[in-house]
């Protein structure tokens, strides 16, 4: 044998070794199986001590055969499309290890030439910490979300205690509000925004007194101001709760206009909070649209007329094409709620 080839020899032993430290120490699992057959040849210390079993227990079973796998037609799935494009890869594969223990897993498999024979390595990687810390996280959200609903469903109650036709009129705004917001193509988490801004927007009515409130004729000067004011007080009532949304600015700002005539701080369309020009919409269309017992009102034709009119100078344009299409051509009607009045005196 010559110099040279004694030489070959050597590196080759030397990468052999090398790569056989690599795989008996990596602190990711790693199974190396037969391209054909998908039957498993070799299987790292880490993956054992992972999942529980002696080497000797996977060794020349098929992948979908050890009970480690939970899922068997996605791991058939996976061997197909190994031996089709030579690549696949989880982002989380439970794994069940010999006690009954399930890890989840990053699972990444390739297939590639070894001496002119192709075969199969999947690294696995635990990753269930990381689930369990965002699994953990989820649920925190839930709690504050279901805090967020909780507080929004006591201020909704403090009004319809004592004006049950507003909560009515704040619910529809809501409803309405998420349609047109959707159709907008707002984000699910941006949607749950504009819902809790709109069942509370008229949340600082309940300082206004009931008389001007159910006044069934106009109001004078005095009491157009005194109603402004409701939004000052909304947004003082919520300022202080730490929504994942501008809730308080939204309520400050849904009486405000295209065209800086609003109230209370005259902003112009640019300065003005997406979610509040949908419920400026909104409300002036449930406003116009439903009666009270104290006032008739102008009926659902002129209110869809009134927005439709103030596009651009009152109202959002795009806004208001959304609203008139939920209503024009989808149908739309608002949800049918029965309002009990709230006696006061004795039983």
């Amino acid at each position: 044998m010559t110099k040279t080839h004694l030489g070959v020899e050597a590196a080759l032993v030397k990468s052999e070794s090398r790569y056989r430290r690599l795989f008996e120490a990596a602190q990711d699992g790693i199974l190396i199986l037969n391209f054909d057959t998908a039957r498993i040849e070799d299987v790292n210390p880490f993956l054992t001590q992972l999942l529980g079993y002696d080497k000797d227990e996977l060794i020349g079973k098929e992948l979908w055969q050890i009970g480690a796998i939970v899922d068997i037609e996605a791991s058939k799935n996976a061997v197909a499309a190994l031996q089709t494009v030579g690549y696949i890869r989880y982002e989380n594969l439970p794994l069940r290890k010999k006690n009954g223990d399930i890890v989840h897993s990053e699972f990444v498999c390739n297939a590639y030439d070894v001496e002119e024979e192709k075969v199969i390595q999947c690294n696995i990687r635990d990753i269930s910490s990381r689930v369990d810390a965002e699994e953990r996280a989820q649920q925190y959200q839930q709690l504050v979300r279901e805090s967020y609903e909780q507080s929004i469903q006591s201020l909704t109650n403090l009004i319809g205690a004592r004006d049950p036709y507003t909560r009515h009129h704040q619910s529809n705004v809501a409803d309405l509000s998420v349609r047109i917001g959707a159709m907008l193509g707002l984000s699910a988490s941006a949607l749950e925004g504009l819902k809790l801004s709109a069942l509370v927007h008229d949340i600082g009515k309940f300082v206004i007194p009931a008389e001007i409130l159910t006044k069934p004729t106009p109001l004078n000067t005095h009491e157009i101001g005194l109603l402004r004011e409701h939004v000052a007080t909304g947004y003082e009532v919520l300022k202080g709760i730490p929504f994942p949304w501008p809730v308080a600015e939204i309520v400050l700002q849904h009486h405000e206009r295209e065209d800086g005539s609003g109230y209370p701080r005259g902003l112009t369309s640019k300065e003005i909070l997406l979610e509040a020009k949908i419920i400026a919409v909104a409300d002036t269309v449930e406003a116009m649209s439903s009666n009270r017992p104290y006032r008739q009102v102008a009926g659902r034709k002129a209110a869809l007329s009134t927005i439709d009119a103030g596009r651009n100078t009152l109202y959002d344009s795009k806004i208001v094409d959304s609203c008139l299409r939920l209503f024009q051509q989808e149908a739309y009607e608002f949800p049918e709620l029965q309002i009990q009045p709230v006696r006061v005196g004795l039983a």
